[in-house]
């Protein structure tokens, strides 16, 4: 029973992001999602998916709490250290195959948006980023990660599209 219900949470929230038609609710969202998906993969003890989602977290509450961008520089500094603390920790279990750096790779995307770019691009960042994690869970095994992920990859591809099409409304 607990299983479904951690299962369950994150598509909930999945679910929700089709209502996320701003920057903030997206972020608001996402912090949501991390808390969720790093409770399943604990329960099911994929570590190596908690570290990456508890420090995703740490990431979403800094851009939420700030509400500021940081700049290339920084954030290209700040995704090699927290993806060489990923590293370590993956090198110490054990865990460092292919399938153990699609978590990492979604990370660098979601970090990535989050850190350095506005909602356009943050979206599209966290449409990439969704789709590899996706993928991961597929083969993982992890279903209501998997459903999460292509739910939330497909509200913000839908926000995507939407924004840019007001902008060449406004261009025109």
């Amino acid at each position: 029973m607990s299983e479904l219900i951690f299962h369950t949470l994150p598509v909930i929230l999945a679910v929700a992001s089709f209502w996320s038609n701003t920057e903030r609710k997206l972020l608001l969202l996402n912090l949501g999602l991390c808390v969720t998906i790093a409770a399943l993969l604990a329960f099911q003890q994929a570590w190596g998916g908690v570290l990456v989602i508890t420090v995703a977290g740490i990431s979403t509450t800094y851009r939420l709490i700030t509400n500021k961008l940081v700049s290339s520089k920084i954030t290209a500094v700040l995704i090699v250290i927290m993806s060489a603390l990923i590293g370590v920790i993956n090198n110490l279990s054990g865990k460092t195959g292919l399938l153990e750096l699609m978590p990492l790779i979604t990370f660098i995307f979601y970090r990535f948006g989050e850190l350095h770019c506005r909602e356009a691009g943050l979206r599209m960042c966290m449409v990439i980023g969704s789709a590899v994690f996706t993928v991961y869970a597929l083969i993982t095994h992890t279903w209501g990660v998997a459903v999460t992920e292509s739910l939330f990859a497909m509200s913000n591809l839908w926000y995507w599209v939407r924004l840019k099409r007001t902008v060449q409304s406004a261009a025109v």
